[in-house]
């Protein structure tokens, strides 16, 4: 038999491991992760993983502070990668149904699309866009300005 259980969970345990961004290095899309149940260490450079890297480009960093899942390679934490974020303690989904994707931004900004509904809201700081297959409506507190 090639592994036996305990070698397993051993080798699954350094594999896969839950920890905190601790550093972003935006322009080449990595970050280095903070493990606290690892005698506190903090990983190399990995990469965090985007949607799309070719025709379509995606970007997203997660935030310093952000509780992220890791994979690494068998070979060792030198080589790895952030899978994605997680909820944990205090943060929660900020949507309450499965049929709405929205992003929340830290200066209150939303975008949600409601696939039900059929309808995509944009909220700016009391800007507020919405449309639907058929109507667009823009409330601003001061200006709105249409060209063509």
């Amino acid at each position: 038999m090639l592994f036996q259980n305990e070698n397993v969970q051993e080798l699954l345990n350094g594999l896969i491991k839950i920890g905190e961004v601790s550093s972003i290095n935006p322009s080449q899309g990595t970050a280095r992760v903070l493990f606290d149940d690892d005698d506190s260490i903090v990983s190399f450079d990995l990469q965090v993983l985007q949607r799309n890297t070719f025709k379509n480009r995606d970007y997203a960093m997660p935030d310093v502070g952000e509780d992220v899942l890791c994979l690494f390679l068998p070979t060792g934490t030198e080589e790895g990668f952030i899978l994605g974020s997680v909820y944990a303690g205090e943060v929660s989904p900020g949507e309450s149904t499965g049929d709405i994707r929205s992003v929340v931004f830290a200066d209150g900004t939303r975008i949600a699309y409601d696939r039900s509904a059929g309808e995509l809201t944009i909220d700016i700081k009391g800007t507020k866009i919405v449309a639907n297959g058929q109507n667009v409506n823009i409330s601003a507190p001061a200006v709105i300005d249409l060209k063509a």
